[in-house]
């Protein structure tokens, strides 16, 4: 009993969370129905039909059944929810809009304060989100500094860094498995944090492009196809930045294509409801908004949106289209709020301007967010590029120390430079999971992190050439 009790209040917490999260968006479309004249019930019943926000759509049905089958009166059904609904917030929310039309206040002022509160705590929860990543990002970066320390210190007590332990494994096989693992560790930890995600590229797609050189350059390197040692960490280099290439190159246009729509949505709305004020239709608005020519790569999207209404498509099936298009969630709700207000009847200036507004408040959020997210992408690159050279640079040093002091250094007469084993291929890696990890934090997807990984393979490459071919040498100065 007392497990199912606590798996009850955690699934209501999680629900909870999930609310809370559409809360903005579901304050937004009541108070813009309202302002058009809908009442309660019906209001419940367009909120049902969007797909976007699931909770919110689920709580909506609840409350429509209590209302159809147990007739109950919408306005105490809204009461009810305070003591039913998994989120105080929510109760809240309907507590006061029943009180206030009960007292015969004035509603639609309620409705806008409720939603000017709402999305300045949705800016305010997005500004701890990026916190909460920039520490994520800093544990990373201080995990990495410490696998040096932890190396630097091993390899200080025993004379050979590359020597096998009581239990048969070398120090490098244990860094090998070790590094990876905490990468992953960290990939896990930034998929859950509560910033917005970004569409991610298909995976088959990845594989289909990644697969065959990471499977080519890895048997060649686990069967030892390459005579010379030196040239391997090249090879795995070379089949990194083979398999990032081409994800990188879609993901750009598909996250340019997201950033156009996201910016061009609140010019859109902002034409629609100036153009709504010189008494043309709303069906009319939206065509002349979205002929306009000035959206950048949005364009094609938006003149398909007012040929498919000039063509007498419904408002239901052009949404269909354009979750095809887009998959960015801010431009979708604000669609979405446009075409259920014109099709409840209530496209008038005033409700269109405060759509308008609050799409502008949803695109200012989200690019504050950008903002404060790339300074971490400078910190990630000057801690990973510099950690890894140093650690190479320290192996280096310390492999040295241990072939003079064993007399060792007549068995690497017949090879350039100094070998230094499995890391380089274990900081290229790393390089390429970092730069995974900063796509995730930075782009707000770990496809974004291609581009950022083909930069860190080769700023490691040139640190392995560096360090390999002894073009610095730590011991050479002392």
């Amino acid at each position: 009993m007392s497990i199912s009790k606590i798996n009850e209040k955690g699934y209501e917490h999680k629900q909870g969370k999930k609310i809370n999260k559409e809360l903005p968006y579901f304050i937004t479309i009541v108070t813009l129905l309202s302002s058009a004249g809908i009442g309660p019930y019906f209001m419940l019943q367009r909120i049902r039909s969007m797909e976007l926000l699931p909770t919110i759509r689920i709580e909506s049905l609840k409350m429509i059944k209590r209302i159809d089958l147990l007739g109950v009166d919408p306005l105490e059904v809204m009461r009810q929810v305070r003591t039913r609904s998994s989120s105080k917030a929510l109760g809240d929310f309907f507590d006061g809009y029943v009180s206030t039309v009960e007292s015969g206040g004035n509603l639609i002022n309620y409705l806008k304060s409720k939603m000017k509160t709402v999305y300045d705590r949705h800016a305010e929860s997005q500004k701890q989100a990026v916190v909460k990543m920039g520490a994520l990002v800093e544990a990373y970066m201080t995990i990495q500094v410490v696998l040096l320390a932890v190396y630097i210190i091993s390899a200080a007590v025993i004379s050979d860094p590359f020597a096998t332990s009581e239990s048969g494994i070398s120090g490098e096989i244990i860094f090998l498995i070790l590094t990876p693992t905490i990468s992953f560790v960290f990939l896990f930890a930034a998929n859950n944090n509560p910033i917005a995600k970004n569409p991610e590229l298909g995976y088959k797609k990845i594989i289909m492009f990644a697969a065959p050189a990471l499977l080519v350059s890895g048997i060649i390197i686990g069967l030892n196809l390459i005579p010379d040692p030196l040239m391997e960490p090249y090879l795995l280099g070379g089949a990194f930045i083979a398999a990032s290439v081409v994800p990188a190159i879609h993901f750009k246009k598909l996250y340019a294509k997201t950033i156009s729509a996201e910016d061009s949505t609140p010019k859109i709305l902002r034409t629609i409801s100036e153009a709504r004020k010189t008494g043309m239709s709303p069906e009319s608005s939206v065509i002349h908004a979205c002929k306009r020519k000035e959206y950048g790569l949005f364009n094609s999207v938006a003149n398909g949106i007012s040929n498919k209404i000039e063509w007498g498509v419904d408002f239901k099936t052009i949404f269909k289209d354009l979750q095809k298009e887009i998959q960015a969630f801010n431009v979708l709700i604000s669609f979405n709020i446009l075409f259920e207000l014109i099709s409840a009847g209530g496209g008038n200036p005033q409700t269109l301007d405060s759509l308008t507004e609050t799409s502008e408040r949803i695109q200012e959020i989200q690019k504050e967010k950008r903002d404060l997210l790339i300074p971490y992408l400078y910190v990630g690159f000057v801690l990973m590029g510099t950690t890894g050279f140093t650690t190479l640079l320290v192996i280096d040093s310390f492999s040295d120390i241990a072939q003079e002091s064993q007399n060792l250094s007549n068995l690497e007469e017949g090879l350039v430079g100094s070998s230094l084993g499995l890391f380089p291929l274990i900081v290229l890696v790393q390089s390429w999971t970092a730069g995974l990890f900063l796509g995730r934090v930075i782009k707000g997807a770990f496809s974004g992190g291609f581009l950022y990984s083909i930069i860190l393979v080769v700023m490691t490459m040139v640190g392995i050439t560096l360090v390999q071919f002894s073009i610095i040498d730590v011991n050479s100065v002392f």
